[in-house]
């Protein structure tokens, strides 16, 4: 004789199936971070014979970024699984982007470590091949990744608009910020200051959380890139307005893969979002085999 489910069960099934989607289902997720603060995610269980996708925003962002949001969505249809967090930069279920007079308390160093966690949280789902997927300043958090020790199950890396860290401010100007952040941390003073950096004309931070982002250049880049252990190919617009004038040509120097999508801005709004999210399907479909 077939029992009817309490509502108790039917609640703990639907729990179930929230926390661990099947291939088709997508939804929000949450995980307590390692902090104890509480990330959010997309993310969409996908076919089994295709590799996990992991796609990062760009500085201050959310998942929701339209780039971001739009890549997800290609890459769900594609049936790849997808999980697209939130960098939490040190708030709780943040759920919108931060202004550049908050004050921020988070470093490079934090965003790294939320990374790993991600990607972990990939494995225990027991995905053994994972993509990076960035955008703009996404990007250099997952190379700060990749410098570390990331997981084997980590097999490429897709890095689009991939920012150039002094085309808005040259190398003198982020070396004299350097500097005076550097005799603030000697000198004890940890209090908030409000600095120009990257797009903002203040950027509220403690010294050394600051430090940590500035200590990112265009040859650090560079070299993390060429001495990345997964292969990378970097997706640009042809009429990104924020990048310096030379940075694919230092890019393809380097033996760096460069795909240029042209008349595409920094953020591939209007039509070149179809064009960019063509650009990502190819490129994972060149994938590697498994480190």
């Amino acid at each position: 004789m077939s029992r009817i489910p309490t509502l108790l069960q039917i609640v703990w099934m639907g729990l179930l199936i929230s926390l661990f989607p099947h291939a088709g289902q997508a939804g929000v997720i949450e995980a307590r971070l390692p902090t104890g603060k509480v990330a959010t995610a997309d993310f969409h269980a996908g076919n089994d014979g295709l590799p996990a996708v992991l796609i990062l925003h760009g500085f201050l962002q959310t998942r929701t970024f339209p780039t971001i949001a739009s890549t997800y969505e290609a890459l769900s249809t594609a049936g790849y699984t997808v999980v697209a967090p939130t960098l939490s930069l040190g708030i709780s279920r943040r759920n919108k982007s931060l202004s550049c007079e908050a004050a921020h308390l988070h470093s490079l160093e934090d965003d790294t470590e939320e990374v790993a966690f991600w990607v972990r949280w990939l494995e225990q789902k027991r995905h053994q091949s994972i993509v990076l997927v960035g955008h703009s300043f996404g990007n250099v958090q997952l190379l700060s990744y990749l410098r570390r020790s990331p997981s084997p199950a980590v097999t490429q890396a897709i890095l689009i608009s991939l920012v150039d860290v002094e085309a808005k401010q040259g190398p003198q100007a982020r070396d004299r910020l350097a500097q005076a952040l550097r005799d603030r941390i000697i000198h004890g003073n940890n209090a908030l200051l409000g600095a120009e950096f990257g797009n903002c004309r203040k950027y509220v931070s403690p010294p050394a959380a600051l430090l940590s982002y500035l200590n990112v250049s265009r040859n650090s880049i560079l070299d993390a890139l060429a001495r990345s252990p997964v292969p990378v190919e970097v997706i640009m617009g042809g009429k990104d307005d924020r990048m310096g004038a030379d940075w694919v040509e230092k890019l393809v120097a380097r033996g760096i893969k460069v795909r240029v999508i042209p008349g595409a801005s920094h953020f591939f709004d209007d039509q070149y979002e179809f064009d960019l999210q063509e650009a990502v399907l190819r490129a994972l479909s060149r994938r590697p085999p498994g480190r």
